[in-house]
């Protein structure tokens, strides 16, 4: 009698399940949902992620193939942070041939290890066609519940976005904006007989004095934060006609006309408390800048400018000297600048911060070429370094009161006081590298010492 053949399962077949089950659980942890394959037919995939609204529940059709990879032992040329797996020809060929999204995991169950990495990704280049190894690393390629964003990225395609909503937990979001703080307590308007106000610069250039910052003309009339009555305003106003207002009956009001007055004395202030601060105006970039500083020969220098950023004191380099290609000239200098509007927000009255370059070719000449460089730059920037530029332009606008001599023992200090930049809490979360590029070579680069996100 012939003997009967009994069923077997193999160590290796309960470590793969293990490692099926183990993926199954991550998957399910991250809201998604988990088909397995039929392992009859099982050609080089064991499963299939779907992505899935985890608050909603409602399923997208968009999905991720998955072929699961576990073992006991070590794997190849492994250590604390990283290891290599190497791919069978005919699966490599097997996976990046389709049109869905496939994803290898390597997996020990004993450890309850999993990391993942995106075959199409890893054998995109198509001059490590001989390669067979993918790398994995462990700190960042782990596959748990935190890769749920990055395997949206995945499955999502590309014209119609991430939209699964923001994960509920507090987030401090930095916003732009510098709450104005102090002002003068009066605003006085007089009548005057000039109506342009380059006469009353020339007028105060002929007579050798200095007019104080935070005035302009009004139809007939000259409206300004220090007394009319008083000093060399005297000799440019009507001095019988001053009135007095209490600076909150400008900013309180919301009379549209009173509004656009406030900000324009506002900003005519903003102006003198820049120069006090030894601040440099580009007209044509509307925008406030560091100059340069001199050297030998009134050559422009570089220069650098030291702060405290959010979490330590620090430095940038605000004026930047490129030589050109020959080394005998300048190609430009590029200086750390700002553009800035005034909003009421509420019943408060806010500095909103925008940073920006200025470009010129000795320190105060504009580049003819401006615009590209400026461009070029823009599209390096990323969050950090904007972020960056505020915290620094915060520093320099509140944390230094500078002053500016008149005359004899008579010296003039910035009006405008600013607090800390206005923060924001929010009850969701967004991972900010989310919101980067996802193609290679296009990371984000910055100070690590910034933390926290810009808002606005």
């Amino acid at each position: 009698m012939a003997r009967r053949r009994r069923k077997h399962i193999s160590p290796q077949q309960i470590t793969g399940q293990q490692g099926v089950n183990l993926v199954e659980r991550e998957v399910l942890a991250m809201g998604f949902a988990w088909h397995p394959t039929n392992q009859a037919l099982d050609a080089g995939i064991d499963g299939i992620i779907e992505v899935r609204d985890p608050e909603t529940g409602e399923a997208t059709n968009n999905i991720i193939q998955v072929q699961v990879k576990a073992t006991t032992r070590k794997w190849t040329y492994e250590s604390s942070d990283e290891f290599t797996y190497r791919c069978r020809p005919e699966d490599i060929e097997y996976w990046t041939r389709g049109n869905a999204p496939v994803i290898l995991i390597a997996v020990r169950p004993d450890g309850d290890e999993a990391y993942w990495a995106h075959v199409q990704d890893a054998f995109a280049d198509k001059g490590r066609s001989d390669d067979l190894h993918i790398r994995f690393n462990k700190q960042t390629q782990r596959f748990d519940r935190n890769a749920a964003r990055g395997l949206l990225r995945l499955a999502v395609p590309r014209d119609v976005g991430p939209y699964l909503p923001a994960p509920h937990q507090n987030e401090e979001l930095i916003s732009n904006l510098l709450p104005v703080t102090s002002l003068p307590p009066h605003i006085y308007v007089a009548s005057t007989d000039y109506r342009d106000p380059k006469d009353v610069i020339a007028w105060a250039k002929d007579s050798e004095v200095q007019l104080p910052s935070g005035w302009f003309l009004g139809g007939e009339l000259i409206c300004s934060f220090h007394d009319l009555r008083e000093g060399v305003c005297r000799e440019i106003c009507d001095i019988g006609s001053v009135e007095t207002f209490g600076t909150d009956e400008w900013s309180d009001s919301d009379d549209p006309d009173r509004q656009r007055q406030f900000v324009r004395l506002l900003n005519q202030v903003f102006r003198g408390d820049m120069r006090i601060r030894r601040l440099w105006r580009s007209k044509d970039e509307r925008c406030y800048y560091f100059p340069s500083r001199r050297g030998p020969n009134d050559e422009p220098e570089a220069r650098t400018y030291w702060y405290r950023s959010l979490q330590q004191k620090t430095s940038s380099e605000v004026v930047k000297v490129e030589p050109d290609r020959s080394g005998d000239g300048i190609w430009y200098c590029r200086h750390d600048a700002f553009q800035h509007a005034f909003l009421r927000i509420n019943d408060g009255w806010h500095l909103v911060i925008t940073p920006h370059y200025v470009f010129t070719t000795d320190g105060r000449t504009p580049h003819p070429h401006g615009e590209e460089l400026l461009s070029g730059l823009k599209r390096q920037e990323h969050q950090k370094a904007v972020l960056g530029q505020v915290v620094m332009w915060r520093h320099k606008l509140t944390e230094q009161r500078g002053q500016m001599r008149l005359g004899e023992g008579e010296r003039e200090q910035p009006l405008i006081g600013f607090g800390d930049l206005t923060r924001f809490s929010c009850p969701r979360g967004i991972n900010d590298a989310d919101w980067l590029p996802s193609d290679k070579g296009d990371e984000a680069e910055g100070d690590d010492s910034m933390d926290g996100g810009l808002f606005a």
